[in-house]
C-alpha cells in the first residue's frame, strides 16, 4: 500500500503547476532586478519625485484604511441593530463591490460628483458656488471608501454576529447599554478584527493602480504602481520602472507578511438567524437609520449614474454600433473563461498535490504548495508584467501572443481566491474518502469521476464564476500589452474616459456592470447552495 501512496504521479500536477509558477516569476523578476540595477541608485534615492511618490503611496493608503475601518464598524453596527426590509439584498448589493471592476465604480463616481455631475448641477440649481475638484485625493480616497466600506463592515458584521446571545442578554439584564456595552461586550470581539481588517484594506490601497490612475489628476498624487505604469509608458524608462518595481514588491511582500501573521477569519456566517438584539434608544435608532441611508445612497447613486447615462445619451445609438466595443467585448468574453479556466486547473492540481502530503504526515511541505499558489498576492500583477513586459519587448507581438500573456496574469490573480474556495472541501474529500479509495483501487481520472466530481460540482462552479468575475474587470496585464487591435472592456473603457467620451464611457461601463452584475448573481446563489 506503501508504494500506491507515494507513486510519482500523485505528485506531477502539482509539482509541474509549481515549477512553472517558479519559473514564470524568475524570468519576471529577475529581468526587473537586472533591468532596475542599470539605473543610477544615488540619482534615484536622492529624487524629489520618488520620495514624493512613496508618501503618497503610503498616505493614501493609510487615510482610506483609517476613513473605511471608522465608517465600516459603524455601518454594520446600524445595519446588525436596526430590523428592516431587504437586509439579504442589502448583503448582496455590499458583496458586488467585490467582483465589479474598478473603472465602472470609477465612472459611476464622476458621474455623480465630478466636474459634470449630479452634485455639481445640484449645487448650482440652489445657488451653491464652489469649484468642484473631484480628482486627486479626495476622489481616490471616495473611490476605495466605496469598495472598502463594505469590505470593513462585513467582517466587522461577523464579529458582532460571533458574540453569544447570553452575553448579550446578561448585559441586558445587568442594563449594561451604551458605550459600556460597547467596550465591555462589542469591543473583545471586535479588536480581533480590527488589525487585520486594516492591514488587508491597507494593502488593497497601496497596492491600488486603477483608481489612482484615473482618478490622481497629476503627478503629486502618484503611486507606485502608477509611477511604474508612467515610467514604461509615458518615458519608456524601463530601468526606472524596474527599480520602481524593485520597491513595490519589498513594500509588498513586507505588507503581505503583516497581513498573514494578523489574518483571523471568524466561523460565522451573515445570517441573521435567532440573533439575540438589544433595543437601541430613540436617538441612537435615528442616528443609525440616517447612517445606513446615508452610506446606502453613497453605494447605489454610483450605480445608478451609470445606467441614467447610458441611456439619456444623445449619441446613445452611435455609442452601441462602435465596433471597438464588440470587439472588446469579445476579447473580455474569451479572456475571462480562459483564465478563470487556467486558474481552476492550476488550483485543482496545486491542492491535490498539497492534500497528499497532508495524509502523508508532511503539513509544512503542504502549506508551502499552498503559499506558491497565495504568491501573487504578495507580488502585484503589475510587476510581473513589467518583468514579462521587459523580457518580450524586442518580440514583435501579434494577438495570441498577447492573449496568452494576459490570460496567464489574469489567471494568476484570481487563484488565491480559487485557492480558498477550494482548499477546505478538497482537504475533506481526502480525510473521507482516501481509505476507501485504496481499499477498492480507484485512482486517477476514475476517482475523480466517481467521487471528486460529484461532491465538488456546485464549488468549482463557483470558484469558475468567481475567477471569471475578477479576470474580466482585471486591468493590470491589458494596461500594459493592450492596443487598439486587442483591448478589454476595462481597457477600452479607460480610453474613453481619457479622451472625454463620456456617451460612449456609459455605453462601456453599462455592458461591463451588467456582465459582471450577472456573474455575481451567479456566484452568489452558488455559494447559497454551498452555505
Amino acid at each position: 500500500m506503501a508504494n500506491v501512496l507515494f507513486r510519482p504521479k500523485y505528485y506531477l500536477a502539482g509539482s509541474s503547476v509549481i515549477a512553472l509558477i517558479a519559473l514564470f516569476y524568475f524570468i519576471a523578476l529577475n529581468a526587473v532586478f537586472s533591468v532596475g540595477g542599470e539605473y543610477d541608485l544615488s540619482a534615484f534615492w536622492q529624487d524629489r519625485y520618488i520620495h514624493r511618490v512613496i508618501g503618497f503611496s503610503i498616505e493614501q493608503a493609510l487615510l482610506s484604511a483609517l476613513l473605511s475601518v471608522i465608517f465600516g464598524f459603524l455601518f454594520a453596527r446600524a445595519f446588525f441593530y436596526q430590523a428592516f426590509p431587504c437586509k439579504r439584498k442589502i448583503l448582496k448589493l455590499l458583496s458586488l463591490t467585490f467582483v465589479l471592476p474598478a473603472l465602472v465604480a470609477v465612472f459611476g463616481l464622476i458621474s455623480v460628483y465630478g466636474n459634470s455631475g449630479w452634485t455639481t448641477k445640484l449645487t448650482a440649481l440652489l445657488g451653491i458656488e464652489g469649484q468642484n475638484n473631484f480628482y486627486g485625493l479626495t476622489g481616490i480616497l471616495t473611490a476605495h471608501l466605496f469598495f472598502n466600506i463594505p469590505l470593513a463592515a462585513k467582517m466587522f458584521l461577523q464579529c458582532l454576529q460571533s458574540i453569544p446571545n447570553q452575553q448579550r442578554q446578561l448585559a441586558a439584564q445587568l442594563n449594561i447599554r451604551g458605550w459600556r456595552f460597547i467596550r465591555l461586550i462589542e469591543l473583545p470581539y471586535i479588536r480581533a478584527q480590527l488589525l487585520p481588517v486594516f492591514a488587508l484594506i491597507f494593502m488593497l490601497c497601496f497596492t491600488g493602480f486603477t483608481i489612482v490612475l484615473t482618478l490622481g489628476g497629476g503627478p503629486q498624487y502618484t503611486t507606485l504602481e502608477v509611477a511604474i505604469y508612467q515610467a514604461v509608458v509615458f518615458e519608456f524608462d524601463l530601468p526606472k520602472a524596474a527599480l520602481l518595481a524593485v520597491l513595490q514588491f519589498v513594500f509588498c511582500l513586507l505588507l503581505f507578511s503583516v497581513m498573514s501573521a494578523l489574518s483571523k477569519t471568524p466561523n460565522t456566517q451573515l445570517n441573521g438567524k435567532n440573533l439575540w438584539r438589544d433595543k437601541q434608544s430613540g436617538a441612537v435608532k435615528i442616528w443609525q437609520v440616517f447612517y445606513l441611508s446615508a452610506t446606502l445612497l453613497f453605494l447605489i447613486t454610483p450605480l445608478c449614474g451609470i445606467i441614467v447615462n447610458a441611456f439619456s445619451s444623445e449619441n446613445i445609438l452611435t455609442a452601441w454600433q462602435n465596433p471597438q466595443l464588440w470587439r472588446a467585448l469579445g476579447y473580455s468574453l474569451t479572456i475571462a473563461p480562459a483564465s478563470a479556466f487556467v486558474a481552476l486547473c492550476a488550483a485543482l492540481a496545486l491542492l491535490s498535490f498539497s492534500r497528499r502530503l497532508q495524509w502523508q504526515g508532511f503539513p509544512n511541505a503542504a502549506n508551502g504548495v499552498i503559499s506558491a499558489g497565495m504568491i501573487i498576492l504578495a507580488i502585484p500583477t503589475l510587476v510581473l508584467a513589467i518583468g514579462l513586459f521587459i523580457v518580450l519587448q524586442s518580440i514583435e507581438f501579434n494577438r495570441l501572443h498577447l492573449f496568452i500573456i494576459v490570460v496567464l496574469c489574469n489567471a494568476l490573480a484570481a487563484m488565491p481566491f480559487v485557492l480558498r474556495v477550494l482548499v477546505v472541501p478538497m482537504n475533506n474529500n481526502m480525510q473521507y474518502y482516501e481509505k476507501l479509495c485504496q481499499s477498492l483501487g480507484i485512482t486517477g481520472w476514475a476517482r475523480w469521476r466517481l467521487i471528486e466530481r460529484h461532491s465538488l460540482r456546485e464549488l468549482l462552479q463557483y470558484a469558475f464564476a468567481l475567477a471569471c468575475a475578477l479576470s474580466l474587470g482585471d486591468f493590470t496585464a491589458i494596461a500594459l500589452f493592450g492596443n487598439q487591435d486587442f483591448t478589454s472592456l476595462p481597457h477600452l473603457l479607460y480610453q474613453q474616459l481619457g479622451t472625454y467620451r463620456t456617451a460612449d464611457a456609459a455605453v462601456t461601463a453599462l455592458i461591463l456592470l451588467s456582465v459582471c452584475t450577472l456573474l455575481f448573481i451567479w456566484v452568489d446563489n452558488r455559494h447559497n447552495d454551498r452555505t
